[in-house]
């Protein structure tokens, strides 16, 4: 493994010093106009606090902020600390003196490096590559490195841009020698390589939904290694695939960035408007969206047909207005589906499309729309492409429509929502006669998604939420699609299950958390209610880990429960996120 160091490595060094210098410099000048300064410290979890020294020099200290363990960046301190276990590597052996590193530029400089001939070991929970490499300072001692769009098993070359106390960041510059899952012939994007969206567009799908299910088993290693002790985990199940591997996606948000600082808006270039880069990797070549840290977007390959047209609409706005914004910003597309009757005329149609509010062309009254089958006859389902924030929307889910605000959380690939809603309806029944009424809540109910996709089969659902306008929307939709059984109640946080009055024994209880999970007071509840099965969706499988850890060894009842299947659920192809159902039901 060899370094070296060339003019470019060093202007991405003095970049990356610059990022410890105060915030107020002036905005920068180029050819007479102001340009966005690029300076975006995305992904870094440390702050630094100036001080001063004896002689009135300012000094850099380090300060950890706090994380949650189960973030992405608490998983990669878990999956660094491992890496240096299995490979026998002590504390003093990686050890990185982080304020002395903050004030010496010279030092920097060492840290901030080229590198050759790296090996990667892992892949961590977030996609990206993870190594070894030889620590520049300790005789036989190492850093362990995090290097996007590389894969275990193979030699790169790499640049290194940033330095933490347990790890460094790098560039991917060249791949020497590629592993067999690298396929660059399947890359479907001209971002990918510099994106930090997509992560395994080079993979092959079954190959991906593969990684998927290791990253679940992971995060049971590290959050659950009591139940992974007692063998009180089951296997972990095939990950369940997505029907469209591109153009899945419902939303997407676009961004930009302006100078810091007072500017002459009409002095500025017009910024890029896109999504953030993953550094500034070069292994791929002809990659396109330029190297500021944020990439000039004009189409994501996994956004839906409609929200590809609407963003090359908005992109012809944002040229014309962007001098009136005096800041960053980000622009909304989410697609918003209605069911259309067949018999209409061109003028009823085009009426229709129109009250949709979608996202227009420019100087001309016609929408963006797409048609798509529905599973009613005598409709065709109309997906047009709303910007503003504040406006209903809706989805179609199995010929029900499902009525939110654009701005609220409601699942981002439609495609798979059937196959979901499916499994979480199959797994909530439970041994009983079948003359027995049975009962479901849904805790963290949303819009009402699942209460509403599974009221066939049980007498009553209350879905609960401690957001007033999601249960609002909730029992409106329940009206919209007929639903007679399912009513939607505003929970506190500490007494959800208060006002539930259902037997416990004929009970299910769905939970659909956010990426934070459940916390303590919300399971001990849960526990205390003692339903009879308990579906519990994670779009974190860490967090999910960590709560069924904590559920059954530290709750009333939680011991009286088993874990039957854990699976994975690929709502987001050519990305690592993965989402996963777990099902828990009373031991017999």
């Amino acid at each position: 493994m060899t370094s070296s160091v060339s003019k470019q490595d060093e202007e991405v060094r003095r970049s990356s010093f610059s990022e410890f210098q105060p915030l107020t410099k002036k905005p920068a000048l180029e050819n007479g106009k102001t340009v966005a300064n690029d300076s975006s410290t995305a992904g870094r979890k440390i702050s630094k606090k100036l001080t001063k020294n004896k002689k009135g020099r300012v000094k850099r200290k380090y300060t950890q902020k706090n994380y949650d363990p189960t973030n992405p960046f608490g998983v990669l301190l878990l999956e660094v600390e491992e890496l240096f276990t299995e490979n026998g590597i002590s504390e003093e052996k990686r050890a990185v003196d982080i304020n002395l590193l903050l004030n010496s530029e010279d030092l920097l400089a060492k840290y901030n490096r080229n590198l050759e001939e790296v090996k990667v070991s892992k892949l961590t929970s977030s996609g990206d590559g993870l190594a070894l490499i030889p620590h520049p300072e300790i005789e036989d001692g190492f850093q362990a490195v995090v290097i996007p769009f590389a894969y275990p098993g193979e030699t790169v070359d790499i640049r290194i841009f940033r330095t933490h106390p347990t790890h460094a960041e790098a560039d991917l510059l060249k791949v020497r020698e590629g592993s067999e899952m690298r396929d660059n012939d399947l890359i479907n994007c001209k971002y990918y390589g510099k994106c930090s969206g997509c992560q395994f567009q080079n993979v092959e799908y079954t190959k991906q939904l593969e990684l998927k299910r290791k990253t679940i088993e992971n995060a049971y290693h590290f959050f659950a290694k009591t139940l992974k002790a007692a063998n009180a985990l089951p296997k972990i199940s095939d990950t369940v695939p997505s029907p469209l591997q591109y153009n899945y996606r419902t939303k997407l948000t676009p961004h930009f960035d302006l100078p810091r600082g007072k500017f002459n808006p009409e002095m500025i270039d017009m910024p890029a408007l896109g999504f953030g880069a993953k550094g500034r990797p070069t292994w791929r070549e002809s990659v396109q969206g330029g190297n500021k840290s944020v990439l000039d977007v004009e189409d994501c390959a996994i956004g839906t047909s409609v929200l590809n047209k609407a963003m090359s609409n908005e992109r012809e706005i944002f040229k014309r207005i962007y001098k009136t914004k005096v800041r960053g910003g980000t622009i909304l597309l989410r697609e918003n589906t209605r069911a259309m009757k067949n018999d209409l005329d061109e003028e009823q149609k085009k009426k229709f499309i129109n009250e949709e509010n979608g996202s227009k062309i420019p100087d001309t009254e016609d929408n963006v729309y797409d048609e798509a089958p529905s599973s009613k006859e005598g409709e065709t389902l109309i997906k047009t492409c709303c910007t503003d924030s504040k406006q209903i929307v809706s989805e179609n889910i199995e010929g029900r429509e499902f009525r939110f605000s654009a701005n609220e959380f409601f699942q981002n690939n439609n495609s798979i929502l059937p196959i979901v809603t499916k499994y979480v309806r199959d797994n909530l029944k439970f041994e009983n006669s079948e003359s027995e009424d049975r009962y479901l809540v849904d805790a963290y109910c949303g819009s009402g998604l699942f209460s509403i996709m599974c009221s066939d089969g049980v007498k009553e659902v209350c879905g609960v939420e401690v957001s007033k306008d999601s249960v609002a929307y909730a029992n409106e939709n329940a009206k919209l699609n007929n639903i007679q059984n399912a009513k939607f109640i505003l929970g506190k946080a500490e007494q959800i299950f208060d006002d539930i009055k259902f037997p416990s024994a004929l009970t299910s209880v769905i939970c659909d958390p956010p990426r934070k999970g459940c916390d303590e007071p919300f399971l001990t509840q849960l526990s205390k209610f003692h339903p009879s099965k308990i579906v519990y969706i994670s779009c974190n499988v860490h967090s999910q880990a960590r709560d069924l850890e904590f559920f059954i060894n530290n709750t009333e009842n939680g011991s009286q429960y088993q874990i039957e299947s854990i699976r994975g659920f690929d709502f987001f192809p050519q990305t690592h996120h993965i989402e996963s159902i777990a099902i828990l039901s009373l031991k017999k």
